[in-house]
């Protein structure tokens, strides 16, 4: 069987998928829009900034909108119950309407990808176009989510684990096109980077927000009943003076350093400054930090939840603990921390298990998607630049 591929043109929006310092989401936004324009015209729609390299390095379009950092708040009040983030989304949408993007979309889209729900709210009912729309997490049935379910066009549904896929067809008995998890380029995240610290003794890193939800109190009272010495490093933003409060009352402030926020191409010399990984999360639809970590070739220690059990296999693979047990979290960490052989061996293997979610194949996943929502619409006008390539199934 003979299958002919033409190039689409996708377009993809996220309001802060271009910069440097780009988060989970907007992480997974960008590698996406990179990754498919290697055979698609892409156009990334995303407010103007320290643009990343992956980006500016690739056959990527992107349409800038201003940041609204500092709008009147004459503007900004009727809508501040959306909160500042979704604020910001608002305007950049309501800009994008005022300044013929959506214009631009409608004329040279294809389909159109949205990853957060207020912009999948809006553009879908905006744009004429197909759109598709990625679910990062399984909220429960709050406002936004209820507005997202009742007023939303969207018809072709992803989502990045087969925990959230679960939740929301438990919830809301959505159909799922796919599930598309996030990935990783693992000549980018891997062993062998001049490391960003050094460190006298075992080093244990966390990357991620530093908020409760990610069990950084559980992680500084495990350290803190470990025996010997031990340095914890902190990538990210967040309660950084709760984390030395913390800390001091412990007693282990002289073992704990706060990097602060790392742009995602630095963190891993961050990772080759440590010894061990620890993402004790008390929700994660995923954990994408864990995924890099493993691609470097890092030991991991995690919780045991569903979205991460798919990837990491405890005494395989990497370290389970209990959710919200800093004992066992721990447990855990000495058996690392005293054995080099077994950090040596769940690394090495981490590292092979990494490989199968470059994003090289989470985007032929993703673009599989994008076709079928394509060729969902009757009488559309294929290409004129003809196929990209011919396949034999």
């Amino acid at each position: 069987m003979i299958r002919v591929y033409w190039r689409m043109h996708i377009g993809f929006y996220h309001d802060a998928a271009g910069t440097r310092h780009a988060g989970g989401i907007a992480v997974y936004t960008q590698r996406m829009a990179v990754e498919l324009s290697e055979t698609n015209d892409v156009t990334l729609y995303t407010r103007r900034g320290d643009f990343s390299p992956v980006l500016t390095d690739s056959d990527v379009t992107i349409v800038e909108t201003p940041s609204f950092d500092d709008h009147p708040s004459k503007v900004t009040d009727p809508i501040n119950p959306l909160g500042t983030q979704n604020r910001k989304k608002f305007l950049m949408t309501l800009w994008a309407a005022r300044n013929d993007v959506i214009d631009h979309m409608n004329e040279r889209l294809d389909v159109l990808c949205t990853y957060q729900f207020l912009d999948d709210l809006l553009l879908s009912n905006l744009v004429d176009v197909p759109t598709v729309y990625t679910f990062h997490k399984a909220s429960t049935v709050t406002p936004m989510t209820w507005l997202r379910d009742r007023f939303s066009q969207t018809e072709r549904l992803v989502a990045n684990s087969p925990d959230t896929a679960r939740r929301l067809t438990e919830t809301f008995g959505y159909d799922f096109e796919d599930v598309v998890p996030p990935g990783i380029d693992p000549e980018e995240f891997r062993p062998g980077i001049e490391p960003a610290f050094e460190s006298d003794g075992p080093a244990i890193l966390f990357v991620g927000r530093l908020v409760e939800s990610k069990g950084i109190d559980d992680l500084l009272e495990a350290v803190a009943t470990l025996d010997g010495r031990q340095e914890l490093h902190f990538v990210g933003r967040g309660e950084r003076a709760r984390i030395r409060d913390r800390a001091a009352a412990l007693g282990i402030d002289d073992d704990v350093v706060c990097h602060g926020e790392v742009p995602h191409p630095d963190l891993p010399a961050y990772h080759a400054g440590a010894d061990v990984f620890c993402l004790p999360s008390h929700e994660e639809s995923f954990g994408m930090a864990n995924l890099e970590a493993m691609a470097c070739g890092l030991p991991v220690v995690t919780t045991d939840l569903e979205g991460i059990t798919t990837y990491l296999s405890n005494g395989e693979n990497g370290l389970l603990a209990r959710t919200g047990d800093p004992q066992d979290l721990a447990d855990k960490l000495t058996m690392l921390v005293e054995s080099p052989s077994l950090r040596s061996r769940l690394g090495a293997q981490a590292r092979e298990d990494a490989y199968a979610f470059r994003w090289t194949a989470q985007a032929q996943r993703f673009e599989r998607v994008c076709r079928t929502a394509l060729e969902s619409i009757e009488g559309i006008d294929r290409p004129s630049n003809g196929p990209i390539r011919v396949d034999t199934v």
